[in-house]
């Protein structure tokens, strides 16, 4: 199992970032432009965002529809469950130091932001047959595993505090897009309110199963190589739950022999490593056809299901221990419906998922990255970077 297949097993969204004093010359956008015309952004999650602050400052004019009441997206955490925040979504971090300053443009900011990279000592446990054996993190992963937790804060407080200040004022909630007609000069995107916006360009973020259960209807219609694309895109239901215990009786990993399949991916993780908490919460991430033994069930079944296989791994002691959970089930999120893109997805589906339709449409998010790579933050990122300078060009 490479970096990039554990990632996806192991979080919905995830980037590896080490958060320094960010310098404008590894990063930013050309400061001029020959485009002045208005910008309209569908979806307020982590690639609306990104391109939002980016547009901002380019001094272009944009509006943002977000179809919920909140922003963030899939880095949804909730604060109310620990002493910390619990990232219901995105997670663990995974890439290019570059990556936020890429994000934020900035000559420099203010870091508040802790991480915590694993120690070689750290153990990963593995269950099959009835035995339980543990290795050492870098034995099964490797000595470059270099993925970091956010220490009292996730991805979520990082668009929070960073980017989403200045842009807030232009998000408009509870607004979902129900059309777009871009067959004149202007684009029309009709809201559910019955509400009309003119503008020049629009930036599609929504998630891909957004499109494949066509929420939005186009016209005219999308390309037949789009369209196709996303007809045909696997796509992974995901759920995350978090449990609380009296006691830590497990290692920082626990997998399956399921745990990293062609239809799925699923692995237990100490939720609280490296926290400044006394707690023991333990979670569960599931994708896939892995994620529907604990989404086809209720929630007291759920609740049974998952301690009866972790008494099975840990003797009983996880009905012993038991205090209480909390459950983030993403295809019940009526504007989300999903986890991600799938791994097994051809590697070009995300190239014509991406492309842009007649200089008015661009699609940006984790789906749509134009490379062979999809399904975390730093992939929404970069894709909402490539869109904004691809507008900025006309």
């Amino acid at each position: 199992m490479d970096r990039r297949e554990f990632i996806k097993m192991c979080g919905l969204l995830g980037i590896s970032v080490p958060l320094t004093s960010c310098k404008s010359d590894s990063g930013s956008l050309a400061t001029s432009s020959d485009f002045s015309g208005s910008v309209l952004i569908i979806g307020a999650g982590a690639a609306g965002l990104a391109a939002g602050y980016l547009l901002n400052q380019s001094g272009i004019s944009f509006q943002m529809l977000e179809a919920s009441s909140t922003y963030g997206g899939r880095m949804k955490r909730t604060t109310t469950f620990a002493d910390f925040p619990i990232p219901l979504g995105a997670e663990w971090l995974h890439a290019s130091k570059n990556e936020l300053t890429k994000v934020l443009k900035a000559s420099s900011w203010e870091n508040s932001i802790e991480l915590q990279g694993y120690e070689g000592q750290d153990q990963v446990g593995y269950f099959e047959n009835g035995a339980l054996n543990l290795s050492p993190i870098f034995d099964e992963f490797g000595s470059d595993f270099e993925d970091k937790k956010f220490i009292n804060a996730t991805w979520f407080d990082f668009f929070d505090e960073y980017v989403a200040p200045g842009i807030q004022s232009q998000i408009t909630f509870n607004a979902q897009v129900v059309s777009i007609d871009y067959s004149g000069d202007k684009v029309i995107v009709t809201d559910h309110n019955g509400l009309l916006y003119k503008v020049d360009k629009v930036i599609v973020t929504v998630p891909l199963k957004i499109l494949q259960n066509e929420v939005i209807s186009f016209s005219p219609s999308l390309p037949h190589s789009k369209l196709n694309a996303i007809r045909e895109a696997p796509v992974w239901g995901g759920i995350k739950v978090f449990i609380r215990f009296a006691e830590r009786f497990y290692p920082t990993y626990l997998t399956f022999p399921d745990s990293e399949t062609s239809a799925g991916q699923r692995a237990y993780f100490d939720a609280a490593y490296g926290q400044d908490t006394s707690l023991n919460v333990l979670g569960l991430f599931a994708v896939g056809e892995q994620a529907r033994q604990y989404q086809l069930v209720s929630q007291q079944a759920q609740l049974d299901y998952i301690l009866d296989e972790l008494n099975q791994v840990f003797d009983g002691k996880a009905s012993q221990n038991y205090i209480n959970h909390v459950v983030q089930n993403w295809d019940d999120e009526p504007y989300i419906q999903s986890a991600y893109l799938a791994d097994i997805a051809p590697s070009s589906i995300s190239s014509v998922l991406s492309s842009t339709i007649d200089h008015k449409l661009y699609f940006a998010g984790d789906s749509y990255t134009q490379e062979e790579d999809w399904g975390a933050v730093h992939n929404a990122t970069q894709s909402a970077r490539r869109v904004v300078e691809e507008i900025l060009k006309t």
